[in-house]
């Protein structure tokens, strides 16, 4: 066998092991998401949020609508921070077929009171604020954070790649 279908023979390995790799309840892990959006209604429309959740998945049946508790929540708004002790009720994170719908987060110990509301239906998960003359909204995009490991297969692919096509050129 020569390089070049050597090469193609563990890459393909790699690849279907990645693809077909199936979450068993035995593997559950504590799972990171980032959280973002930009207000766009209101007075303080432009005005940015940010955060970090993470939850355990290892309750997550996959069938119909189900929630977690938050295992750590760090919300930004307003050049404030916010955790799970600034939250009106325990925040959870909300699911449906097994789908992230989002994040249910609400503090009325901050002026303005905000809310973090999950997709539902054909709303998307939302943002909002009511303040003393004013309310608003803007919609929350949410991020996977990558497991380590996950990210260290990455860079030995990418390294790996790298070597190989470097050892073509000398040769």
């Amino acid at each position: 066998m020569n390089s070049w279908q050597r090469n193609a023979v563990i890459t393909s390995g790699v690849v279907l092991s990645l693809a077909v790799r199936q979450v068993n309840p035995a593997q559950a892990a504590i799972v990171n998401y980032n959280l973002a959006g930009t207000i766009e209604t209101g007075l303080l429309t432009g005005e940015t949020f940010s955060g970090t959740f993470s939850y355990d998945n290892s309750l997550l049946t996959g069938s119909g609508f189900e929630f977690l508790d938050v295992s750590q929540v760090n919300l930004n708004f307003l050049s404030s921070t916010f955790t799970a002790v600034n939250a009106d009720s325990n925040p959870t994170v909300e699911f449906l077929d097994g789908i992230l719908l989002g994040l249910n987060f609400s503090t009325s110990s901050f002026t303005p009171e905000f809310l973090l509301m999950p997709a539902f239906g054909a709303m998307e998960a939302t943002f909002s604020y009511i303040g003393t003359n004013d309310n608003g909204s803007g919609p929350v995009q949410y991020a996977l954070v990558p497991e380590p490991s996950t990210v260290l297969g990455i860079i030995a692919l990418g390294i790996g790649g790298f070597l190989v096509g470097r050892k073509r050129e000398y040769h």
